[in-house]
C-alpha cells in the first residue's frame, strides 16, 4: 500500500498542474531597499539601489522541480497499486513528457481542451492563436521565463520561444533581461512581462 507521503507527493504535483504560477515578491526586501534609497545621497549607488528594488519587485516564479522530480520517482509505482492509468494522469494535464520520465508508456493524443501534444509519430500540435499565448502570458503576470510559459500552455520551450518572439516583435510581451537570480550553469534566462 502506497504511504501517505508517496500520496502527498502526487496530489501535490497534480495540484500544481494547470494553475499559473504568480512570481512571488520579498515585500520585506523591496522595504529595505526602499529605506536604503532614501538614505543613500550618492547617485551610483542610489541608482543601483533602484535598480536592485526593481528586480526585486519582479519577484520570481516558484520552483516546482522538486514536485516534478517526486512524482517522477513514486507514479509509476503507485498508479499501479493504485490502478491509475497514465492516460488518466495525462487527461488532468501532467505532460506527455513528464510521464514517460516517470516510465509510463504512453501515446500523446488531444486533451480534452482541444489541445493536443506533440505525439511521437511527429505530428504536429495545432498553432495556439496568438491571443490565447498573449492571455496565458498576461496570468503570469511579470517576471516569468519561457519555462514558466511554456508550462501552461503544455507546448515544448523552443515552440513557445517562437511565440514569445512573436509577441515581442509586436510590443505585447516586454523582455525584462536575464534573470538576476540565475546563479547556476550557462546562461541566464530570459524574464518576460507584459509590455
Amino acid at each position: 500500500m502506497a504511504s501517505k507521503k508517496t500520496e502527498d507527493a502526487i496530489r501535490t504535483y497534480l495540484n500544481s498542474l494547470g494553475r499559473p504560477d504568480r512570481p512571488v515578491v520579498d515585500r520585506e526586501a523591496v522595504n529595505a531597499l526602499k529605506q536604503q534609497i532614501k538614505a543613500e545621497s550618492d547617485p551610483i549607488e542610489k541608482a543601483k539601489l533602484i535598480s536592485a528594488r526593481d528586480r526585486e519587485m519582479l519577484g520570481h516564479m516558484p520552483d516546482r522541480s522538486a514536485e516534478q522530480a517526486a512524482f517522477v520517482e513514486a507514479a509509476l509505482a503507485w498508479s499501479e497499486e493504485a490502478g491509475v492509468t497514465g492516460d488518466a494522469l495525462a487527461e488532468m494535464g501532467v505532460p506527455v513528457s513528464v510521464l514517460r520520465q516517470a516510465g509510463f508508456d504512453v501515446v500523446a493524443k488531444a486533451r480534452p481542451q482541444g489541445r493536443a501534444v506533440r505525439a511521437s509519430s511527429g505530428q504536429r500540435s495545432p498553432a495556439i492563436p496568438l491571443d490565447d499565448v498573449a492571455a496565458a502570458a498576461r496570468k503570469l503576470g511579470s517576471g516569468w521565463k519561457l519555462s514558466d510559459l511554456a508550462a501552461v500552455l503544455q507546448r515544448e520551450p523552443m515552440t513557445v520561444r517562437n511565440y514569445i518572439n512573436k509577441l515581442v516583435e509586436q510590443r505585447v510581451i516586454a523582455d525584462l533581461g536575464d534573470d538576476p537570480r540565475h546563479g547556476g550553469r550557462g546562461r541566464a534566462p530570459k524574464i518576460y512581462g507584459m509590455a
